[in-house]
């Protein structure tokens, strides 16, 4: 049996990670479902972009760590860098963009401008969702078009990285018209924190430029609509002379059935045609 590699264990705690964001997303009576996507996500992304430096320095784990200097005699600090460490004497190690940094400055991996706006959007949603700000409806679908894009780009980089599908996992936000009405996301009044943040989401969006063949987004706009159906099996029907298309074919007497009182309505008016060009 082939040995796991530290990339690849990390692959899948991004995959995990990221499936638990959506997982609560999706819960519409999940009062704090925007934030908790927000964190969930960014840990999903910063474990994804690890997983690729890990694969760069040939599992070295050595390439995660935050390093330091030591304080020595003197007062002076040592020149050889040693691991940080936390409260409880783990080591510490990169945060998300150091670990950007780490992938551009050290290796050839280049991460799209579109991610990083997309990234950015996260983690300030995340900082004021953490300290602050609590979303309203009009965040929240912020919150939604932003969330989906990180979801796409999620997916499309880990097959570009890992040759990784994850086109099978049904990965999706559920739209926020099914929790809220779409007039209620304007109903409230805003704080000026929360104003600072949504105006500052739409200019990331705005101010990074997205090429049409490029297969990251920052936001994904998102729109809902409800169409009244007789039938929840109803097929659409279309006149085409494609060959291939299955025949429907309709009698007189089915006719009858389906439009019962037009086709009496049409034969009383053959009558009264017929009549007049009698007499």
């Amino acid at each position: 049996m082939a040995k796991i590699t530290r990339a690849l264990r990390f692959m899948r705690k991004a995959e995990a990670a990221l499936l638990s964001s959506i997982e609560v997303y999706n819960r519409p009576t999940f009062a704090y479902r925007e934030e908790t996507f927000a964190i969930l996500a960014l840990n999903a992304w910063e474990l994804l972009l690890k997983a690729k430096l890990l694969e760069q320095h040939k599992n070295n784990a050595h390439c995660l760590y935050t390093l330091e200097p030591k304080n020595i005699k003197g007062g002076k600090q040592s020149k050889k860098l040693y691991i940080k460490r936390n409260r409880s004497g783990a080591a510490l190690t990169h945060s998300l963009w150091k670990t950007i940094s780490e992938l551009e400055d050290k290796t050839a991996v280049r991460v799209d401008a579109a991610i990083k706006a997309n990234l950015e959007a996260l983690t300030a949603i995340r900082d004021n969702a953490v300290h602050f700000v609590i979303a309203s409806p009009q965040l929240g679908k912020q919150v939604l078009e932003i969330g989906s894009a990180a979801v796409r780009n999620f997916v499309e980089l880990s097959r570009q990285w890992f040759q990784h599908d994850l086109s099978g996992r049904h990965f999706f936000l559920m739209p926020i018209g099914f929790v809220d009405a779409p007039h209620s996301a304007m109903a409230i009044e805003l704080s000026r924190d929360e104003s600072r943040l949504i105006s500052y989401l739409a200019q990331l969006s705005r101010n990074t430029a997205q090429g049409p063949a490029s297969p990251f987004n920052v936001n994904l706009e998102v729109n809902l609509s409800f169409k009244k159906s007789k039938s929840a099996t109803a097929l659409a029907l279309s006149i085409t002379n494609d060959p291939s298309a299955p025949p429907v074919s309709i009698t007189d007497e089915d006719f009858r059935k389906i439009y019962k009182w037009t086709y009496q309505q049409l034969m009383d008016q053959l009558k009264k045609t017929v009549f007049r060009l009698q007499s």
